[in-house]
């Protein structure tokens, strides 16, 4: 298992190269749940990293 830095930094470099990415794809990338990708999300925020998100077609 990967140490949960190395995947908010991996988080960080997806975002930066695919801004498009959904979260379900993210999750998939980094082999975690939805609610991680949100967590790490927030850690890149509360570091001062904007991470903007926008509302899915179904509310996801």
């Amino acid at each position: 298992m990967e140490h949960p830095v190395s995947r908010t930094l991996a988080l960080l470099e997806l975002l930066q190269a695919r801004p498009g990415l959904t979260g379900a794809e993210l999750a998939a990338r980094l082999e975690v749940d939805v609610r991680t990708v949100r967590r790490y999300a927030a850690r890149l925020a509360d570091l001062g990293i904007p991470v903007r998100a926008e509302r899915g077609r179904y509310g996801g």
